[in-house]
C-alpha cells in the first residue's frame, strides 16, 4: 500500500508513540553511560557518533532521492529499494577510504584505535539509514519510528555488555553497530517487498534528485551542529552543557511535528504526481494545524517556570539560564512548522529551491550567531538561531503559496492551540508563584496541570481537535 493511502492521523499517533518510547531508552542510557565512562570516554563516543552523522549524508541523501521516487505513479518500487540497498554498499567504500586517508594526515581528530568501530558502524548506520528512509515512504511510515525505537531497545544492554568487557567508547561503537545491524532485517520485513538491481532509467531518475537531497543534508546537518560547535570554540565548554539540556527539556515538542513531516512528503509527492492538487492542499494543512500541538504548551510552561524546570531536573548548576530555556523552546514551535513546508517543497520535487534556502539560513545563522555571541553570549546565539528559522519559515511560505495558494498557515486549530497555551501560562504561573517547586513531586503537579488545563481547553473550543482525536480512537480501535 503506498503513503498516500495510508490512514494519515492514526499513523502519527503510532509515530508520536514511538518517539517518547525511544527518548525514555536513550534517557535512561545516557545516564548510564555517562557515569560509567565519564567525560572522556563518553565524549569520545559522542565524537564517533557526529562524524557518522555527518559523513553518512551521501548515503542518507540518496535514501532521500530513492524515497521520492518510489512515492511517484509508474515508478519500480522494488528497483528504489535495490537502488538505496546499492548505495548503501558502494557509498561506504568511497567514503571510508577518503576518511582514512584526511585524518591521517590532518589529525582533525583523535580516532587512534577507533578507527574500526567507526568503520563498522557507519556501514551498519548507512544500511539502516537508506532501508528506513524507504521505509517511512510506505503506508505504514509509522514503522519507521518504532524500527528506530527498536534499535534503541537493543543498543543499551549491548553497550553495556561491550562496556563491561573493557572496551570503553569502542565498546559502545560496538553496541551501536551491532544493534543497527540487527534491526535493518525488521526494516526490509516491514517495507514488504524484494529489491530489484535497479535499470540505469531507475538510477539516472533518482540521482537527478539526489544531487540536491544530498546537498541539503549536509546543509541539515552543519546548521544542526553549528550552535554546539560554536559555543564550545568561543564560550567555556559548560555553556555547551545549558545549550543541550535546554534542547533535551523540548525534544518532545518535535515528536508529532517529526513524525508528520517524514510521512507528509511521501504523500505530497504521489499526490502531486497524480496532480491531485486538492488531496496536496488537504495533508500539509491537516500537518500544519497539528504538527504544534506539544510544543505550544511545552513553550508557554517554560515560561511559566524556566529555572525550576532546569533546577528541579538537572540540578543547580544549570540555575540562572532560563532565557535559553525559553528561547529555544519557541525555536522548537518555529522549526515543527517550517519543517512541514519543507517536507511539502521536497514532494513538490522540488529540492533545489529547499537546497537554496537551506544555504541561506546557514550563512544567516553562522554570521548572526557569530555576532550576537560577541555581545551577548550564549542568550546571542539562541537569538541568530529563532531570527535564522523565522526567515526559514517566510522563505518556504512564499514558496508553498506560490504552489498551492489556498493553505491556510495559520489555521483555526493553530489559533486554538494558542489561546490554550496561554491560558495554561496565567494559571500554572500563578499557582508556580504561590507555591514554588522544591521538588520533583511539586514539578510534576504543576506539569501535570498544564497538560489538563491545555487539553481541556482544546476539547471545549476546538471543534476540530475533538473530531481528530475521534478519529484517531475509531481508526485505532478498528
Amino acid at each position: 500500500m503506498s503513503a498516500g493511502e495510508a490512514d494519515f492521523g492514526l499513523e502519527i499517533s503510532r509515530g508520536v508513540l514511538a518517539k517518547f518510547a525511544m527518548a525514555a531508552i536513550g534517557f535512561a542510557g545516557s545516564v548510564v553511560f555517562a557515569r560509567v565512562l565519564g567525560p572522556s570516554g563518553y565524549g569520545a563516543f559522542y565524537i564517533l557518533v557526529t562524524l557518522v552523522n555527518i559523513l553518512d549524508n551521501p548515503v542518507t541523501g540518496w535514501g532521500v532521492a530513492c524515497k521520492k521516487r518510489i512515492t511517484e505513479t509508474g515508478f519500480s518500487t522494488s528497483e528504489a529499494l535495490g537502488s538505496g540497498l546499492l548505495g548503501a554498499v558502494i557509498l561506504p567504500l568511497v567514503i571510508l577510504p577518503l576518511t582514512y586517508v584526511v585524518n591521517q594526515y590532518t589529525s582533525l581528530y583523535d580516532l587512534e584505535g577507533l578507527f574500526i568501530p567507526f568503520s563498522i558502524l557507519f556501514v551498519a548506520i548507512c544500511l539502516f539509514a537508506s532501508t528506513n528512509r524507504i521505509l517511512s515512504a510506505r503506508s505504514n511510515f509509522a514503522a519507521s519510528d518504532w524500527s528506530d525505537t527498536l534499535r534503541s531497545l537493543f543498543t543499551t544492554p549491548l553497550q553495556l555488555g561491550f562496556v563491561v568487557l573493557g572496551l570503553g567508547a569502542a565498546g559502545m561503537a560496538y553496541g551501536l553497530a551491532l544493534a543497527t545491524a540487527l534491526t535493518v532485517p525488521y526494516v526490509l520485513y516491514r517495507i514488504g517487498i524484494k529489491p530489484e538491481f535497479p535499470s540505469r532509467d531507475t538510477l539516472s531518475s533518482i540521482s537527478s534528485y539526489a544531487k540536491y537531497s544530498v546537498p541539503n543534508g549536509f546543509i541539515g546537518t552543519a546548521q544542526s551542529r553549528f550552535d554546539i560547535l560554536l559555543l564550545g570554540a568561543v564560550l567555556a565548554s559548560s555553556s555547551v552543557g545549558d545549550y543541550q539540556v535546554s534542547m533535551q527539556l523540548t525534544l518532545a515538542g518535535t515528536f508529532i511535528g517529526a513524525v508528520a513531516s517524514k510521512g507528509l512528503m511521501a504523500r505530497v509527492s504521489e499526490h502531486w504526481s497524480k496532480d491531485d492538487r486538492e488531496a496536496v492542499v488537504t495533508d500539509l494543512t491537516n500537518s500544519l494545524s497539528y504538527a504544534s500541538i506539544l510544543a505550544i504548551p511545552i513553550f508557554f510552561g517554560a515560561i511559566a517556570m524556566p529555572n525550576d524546570l532546569l533546577v528541579t531536573v538537572f540540578g543547580p548548576e544549570y540555575s540562572g539560564i532560563g532565557g535559553v530555556l525559553v528561547g529555544l523552546s519557541l525555536f522548537r514551535v518555529l522549526k515543527v512548522q517550517s519543517s512541514q513546508l519543507k517536507s511539502t517543497v521536497a514532494g513538490l520535487d522540488r529540492p533545489d529551491i529547499n537546497t537554496r534556502i537551506g544555504l541561506l539560513v546557514l550563512v544567516l545563522n553562522v554570521g548572526l550567531g557569530y555576532l550576537l555571541l560577541l555581545e551577548y553570549g550564549i542568550l546571542g546565539v539562541v537569538a541568530a538561531t529563532i531570527i535564522s528559522e523565522i526567515v526559514r519559515y517566510v522563505s518556504l511560505a512564499y514558496v508553498i503559496k506560490q504552489y498551492l495558494s489556498s493553505v491556510p498557515l495559520f489555521a483555526r486549530p493553530i489559533r486554538h492551540q494558542l489561546f490554550a497555551g496561554a491560558s495554561m501560562f496565567v494559571i500554572v504561573d500563578q499557582t508556580h508563584t504561590k507555591m514554588g517547586v522544591s521538588w520533583w513531586g511539586e514539578l510534576l503537579l504543576l506539569i501535570g496541570l498544564g497538560g489538563a488545563i491545555y487539553f481541556s481547553v482544546l476539547v471545549i473550543i476546538s471543534e476540530s481537535f475533538r473530531v481528530t482525536v475521534r478519529g484517531i480512537f475509531a481508526d485505532a480501535r478498528h
